[in-house]
């Protein structure tokens, strides 16, 4: 993930069981367990971070903002600087900027929140961009068109999915990161740059699993909540993100359990 700021796994009782297994010959999935239990407290705590509820927020309402007749006043209407029209780039930069906006309100950059940014700016690239005829061909009205799409109870519900999957691979994998590279080598846990990529591969698709009860309650709540609302505020971003948070926590501690 690029983390350049991180040297070291944190010196808690969880990771340091994780340095350990890095260390021998344990198999990829007692890695991936030990990390999920250390990541734990992480993941939770981002349920309470300022950056993540904003990220949260503007996940709900970009598809619900697609369904009015005016996309980028719908959009300015969420905090968004997006021009008449906007493109796929612009609501991607529009977002980032207003993530920054709260970054900057509440006090500094937090690893959580830098997560959440990440997060929210791939899911929408991945969700609307490849719903679009071609990034350079697209027209403002195949964005707002692809975008509209994602309000629906099954799409949304993937959607979400993407979100919190990204999060989740994102919070695992931080603290890994250039531990694993170092790991490259002869005598080394991975042979050479492949291996070191097929376990991040695993390690993501483990990451993913954990968020297939996302899908279970978030098209029904979203729906339900824009009939109710006719849109979503802090307030519910955050009651949603937790929701969310906890269940991905408590699926990973089941597969934990299932793996020993």
């Amino acid at each position: 993930m690029g983390h350049t700021t991180l040297g070291v796994l944190p010196r808690t009782r969880y990771w340091k069981d994780v340095a350990e297994l890095l260390a021998g010959p344990a198999a990829s999935h007692e890695v991936f367990a030990a990390s999920a239990r250390a990541a734990e407290k992480d993941l939770l705590r981002a349920a309470n971070d300022p950056v993540f509820i904003e990220a949260v927020r503007l996940l709900l309402a970009i598809p619900a903002a697609a369904r009015a007749p005016d996309f980028g006043d719908a959009l300015r209407a969420q905090e968004m600087a997006v021009p008449h029209g906007p493109e796929l780039l612009d609501i991607v930069t529009a977002t980032s900027r207003r993530l920054d906006q709260v970054r900057t309100t509440h006090g500094g950059n937090t690893d959580l929140g830098e997560l959440a940014s990440r997060a929210l700016s791939a899911t929408l690239t991945t969700a609307i961009g490849d719903a679009l005829p071609g990034l350079f061909a697209a027209t403002p009205e195949d964005v707002q068109a692809a975008a509209r799409n994602l309000s629906w109870n099954k799409s949304v519900a993937e959607y979400a999915r993407s979100f919190f999957g990204s999060l989740a691979a994102g919070s695992l994998s931080y603290w890994l990161d250039r531990t694993l590279d170092r790991e490259i080598g002869n005598g080394r846990r991975f042979e050479n740059v492949s291996a070191r990529q097929a376990f991040q591969s695993e390690l993501d698709h483990f990451a993913w699993e954990s968020t297939r009860i996302i899908r279970e309650f978030s098209g029904g709540w979203y729906g339900k909540t824009l009939h109710r609302d006719g849109g979503f505020s802090s307030i519910e971003a955050a009651r949603f993100g937790h929701v969310a948070l906890k269940k991905i926590v408590d699926d990973l501690r089941t597969r934990q359990v299932h793996r020993a």
